[in-house]
């Protein structure tokens, strides 16, 4: 084998380790990429996604994209999760795959092969953000609002409550 020949199997070799190594990536995080999720907050800002059994939660308010595909509110009287009563749902059991909260405004409920289950049919105009807060009562509210922006690589958050901010709709 020439030296030649030697660096081309090399680089050949080195190649198909990359791409087995990404393949096996992709197939292990299920092909997609997903966002950072904190369930201890109450709030999701511009598309930001609810993935099944992700939830956003508010003392005995939550959201939760349920695993039978269902965008659900609830609110529990006691803190105890197995009394908790619905207080909204999207009845998109057996098509939502996700539900984001979009950049625009709207809040919708997306099937695995992309089209859309149920939307809010929000539009947060002019302000620069949108995002959904969950209350204690179990109530989901739809923001706009100028309150989030990025400065100096950071994201600062003032949240809905700050002057100027609009609610789009109360679910």
């Amino acid at each position: 084998m020439t030296q030649r020949t030697g660096r081309a199997v090399r680089r050949i070799l080195g190649l198909a380790t990359a791409g087995i190594i990404a393949a096996t990536g992709i197939l292990a995080t299920g092909g997609t990429a997903q966002a950072a999720y904190d369930p201890t907050t109450a709030t999701i800002w511009n598309d930001e996604p609810l993935y099944p059994g992700w939830h956003v939660d508010n003392a005995t308010g939550r959201l939760i994209m349920q695993s039978d595909g269902n965008l659900v509110s609830y609110v529990t009287p006691d803190g105890n999760w197995d009394h908790a009563q619905p207080v909204f749902s999207s009845n998109t059991v057996g098509c939502g795959a996700k539900a984001i909260m979009q950049s625009d405004g709207n809040l919708v409920v997306y099937a695995a092969d992309g089209h859309s289950c149920w939307a809010s049919g929000t539009f947060k105009g002019g302000y620069l953000s949108a995002l959904a807060t969950v209350g204690a009562d179990g109530h989901v509210t739809l923001w706009a609002t100028n309150g989030r922006y990025q400065e100096n690589g950071m994201t600062a958050y003032i949240g809905p409550y700050s002057p100027g901010s609009q609610v789009l709709r109360v679910l």
